[in-house]
């Protein structure tokens, strides 16, 4: 006899789907919730511009959690200034250990480089409650931190998410993606949720290789039909194993 094993990330779809009423394919929310999902695929500027016009000021993005430091870096910046930090996830892990313009230059003995950040060899990631050292430069000093790696539930403010979107590079704004279409949308109107599941094709940043996956994108919006969270799942895992990686933990 065979067993067929379901995906947990397609269950949980299922249920949120079955759960909600669909409306019709025309709402005020529903064509800002397609609207702002294409306009990240658009480029730089379409995205800058939706965030701005259409996100409450009290608005923010919530990150997916992982484990790790939980801190932000210019990673367009890398190749003139390093891995220099922009922002700190509040209650992290590293929240109360680095400072925003800290510059790493190793960690656990590893030179930072393009090349140790693209092939994961730095150990920001891994198994939590592990220490972690690092050496970096802070205000013409170079120290050294430890972290214990944990759990980071990131969360990005309208200032925040603006912010990032400006000091990305217009030029190689989504050049990796390759398709993109938008396969589902439920909206329930009494609660301003709106659903989003996206498909999409796109080349690996560090492989090269092409990969594809679907995303949940949810939105909630204010009584003015502003956004005021929005969020996403995506199969993280099936991207790997697309990309020859193997899962060990």
């Amino acid at each position: 006899m065979k067993i067929k094993i379901i995906s947990p990330f397609i269950v949980l779809l299922t249920l949120i789907f079955s759960s909600c009423t669909p409306t019709s394919d025309s709402t005020p929310i529903t064509d800002l919730a397609k609207s702002w999902v294409l306009s990240s695929y658009e480029g730089k500027d379409a995205a800058h511009k939706m965030v701005t016009e259409n996100m409450s000021e009290d608005g923010h993005n919530v990150g997916s959690r992982y484990i790790g430091f939980g801190f932000n870096f210019n990673a367009d910046a890398m190749e003139k200034e390093g891995m220099v930090v922009t922002n700190i996830i509040a209650g992290g892990p590293a929240s109360t250990v680095l400072e925003v313009g800290d510059q790493f230059l190793s960690v656990n003995g590893v030179l930072v480089t393009p090349e140790s950040i693209d092939d994961g060899s730095l150990s920001f990631r891994g198994k939590p409650g592990v220490p972690v050292t690092a050496s970096i430069m802070r205000n013409g000093k170079e120290i050294s931190v430890t972290v214990e790696r944990g759990i980071v539930e990131p969360t990005y403010s309208k200032e925040q998410i603006l912010k990032n979107i400006s000091s990305a590079d217009a030029d190689s704004w989504g050049e990796n993606s390759l398709e993109v279409e938008i396969r589902e949308v439920v909206t329930d109107v009494a609660q301003k949720i709106v659903y989003v599941k996206t498909w999409e094709k796109f080349l690996d940043d560090v492989s090269g290789l092409e990969a594809e996956a679907i995303t949940l994108i949810r939105f909630e919006f204010n009584e003015e039909g502003k956004v005021r969270t929005v969020g996403n799942m995506t199969e993280n895992e099936l991207i790997l194993r697309q990309t020859g990686w193997s899962i060990t933990r």
